[in-house]
């Protein structure tokens, strides 16, 4: 949603107090509830232009004020002063508690999905059964703990890219779908369909699904009928709830009715097939392929939230960025004093301070591991507040992610 421009002369402009963690693309900040000097920006007057400066004044302030046209305050105000709250995800057991048995999940899930990627691509039936139980152990360790499976969905192999692109959709929509407060049957609805909803992709040519370099248009409307593929596909399989095979056939129809293969409106896209584009889509983003390389968690977000109302429902993709965190589990970090640390669970309320488990020292050796939480406003030995400096890539400095799950 964003403010009207104020160089318009008929609108009367008024300022109003807004709590910072409400401010959305668009909006003119002019006054903080401190003084510029104290956060960093460059100039006395901001006009939030993404993620990054929400996240910006969050951190520092509790509210500003902003310029805005009055008739058009009036429209809006109260509900975007409305407090917006989901179930989340409550704190249970110690992470690496929960690890070992979410890593076995995720293995044996993996397996399962090779054998459904195999029998389609041979044309043949594949056991809706088995899915449906590989998914309910996904279920089950997500109810338990959400962030060891998210934690796992870092850990990516280029090689595999197909078969564990459509797990990590099937445990991120999964998560997704905990943090809004679905019921169990509708998690695991909701895992099959991004389990399953690019099957359609097997049944285009590899030259053109893996080509390096920008697609021919020929060759991007054949890459595009993988959509109406996916959707045969399941038609054909025996078992398979509508649902699925929509998510197949729409998870690339937009929210402004621009998408393909049918340039669907919003009105007709389920909210599971929404919640499926915005993963299907930051999965992509932050995946390397044999073409690109991933992008950083925050990066991909800064994307969705460019597309609001315009690709992504805006509702879900919001409370998405809030699940993910600037920094998801699993993540790599350095820290501003140099320790190097791994998230362990994002903060909903504070995305730029998540738990973090620190792990190597400013001397960029290792140390025995231990958990701090940014919200609390811990500090180091020499008295200054822990904040994250950057994400890092997975091997930076010598750490592993995946050599801390079995700890």
């Amino acid at each position: 949603m964003k403010a009207p421009k104020k160089n318009l002369p008929e609108s009367k402009l008024v300022e109003v107090k807004l709590p910072a963690n409400c401010l959305e693309v668009g909006m003119h900040v002019t006054r903080l509830d401190r003084p510029w000097t104290e956060v960093p920006v460059l100039l006395q007057g901001l006009t939030i232009q993404g993620p990054d400066d929400i996240e910006l004044l969050s951190t520092h302030c509790e509210y500003v004020y902003i310029e805005i046209e009055k008739e058009f305050w009036l429209e809006i105000g109260k509900s975007l002063t409305k407090e917006k709250s989901y179930p989340g995800f409550r704190e249970q057991e110690d992470i690496h508690k929960v690890l070992p048995k979410a890593k076995f999940t995720f293995e044996q899930t993996q397996l399962h999905v090779d054998e459904v990627l195999t029998s389609i691509s041979n044309g043949e039936q594949f056991d809706m059964d088995a899915s449906r139980k590989a998914i309910q152990a996904c279920v089950k360790n997500i109810m338990r703990n959400a962030n060891a499976l998210l934690w796992l969905t870092q850990i990516k192999e280029q090689d595999q890219y197909t078969s564990e692109h459509c797990l990590r959709v099937g445990i991120l929509a999964i998560a997704f779908g905990r943090f809004l407060g679905f019921k169990e049957a509708d998690l695991e609805l909701l895992g099959l369909c991004g389990m399953l909803h690019d099957v359609g992709k097997l049944k285009v040519p590899d030259e053109i699904l893996n080509k390096p370099g920008r697609l021919s248009r020929i060759e991007y409307d054949i890459m595009k009928q993988h959509a109406s593929l996916g959707k045969e596909i399941l038609e054909a399989q025996k078992g398979a709830d509508q649902l699925l095979i929509d998510a197949a056939h729409y998870h690339h129809e937009r929210i402004d009715g621009k998408g393909y293969p049918h340039q669907l409106s919003a009105r007709y896209l389920h909210k599971f097939i929404r919640i499926i584009t915005i993963v299907d889509a930051y999965d992509a983003i932050t995946s390397a392929r044999t073409y690109k390389s991933g992008a950083p968690a925050f990066d991909a977000l800064k994307i969705l939230f460019s597309e609001l109302d315009m690709h992504f429902d805006s509702e879900l993709t919001e409370a998405f960025i809030r699940m993910v965190g600037i920094y998801p589990p699993g993540t790599l970090v350095e820290m501003t004093n140099g320790e190097i640390g791994i998230v362990v669970s994002a903060n909903p309320n504070a995305r730029l301070r998540p738990k973090v488990e620190l792990v190597m020292s400013a001397e960029k050796k290792f140390r025995s591991p231990y958990v701090i939480n940014l919200a609390d406003n811990i500090t180091d030995k020499e008295g200054k507040a822990y904040m994250i400096k950057q994400g890092l890539v997975n091997g930076t400095h010598g750490v592993d992610v995946s050599a801390y799950i079995m700890k």
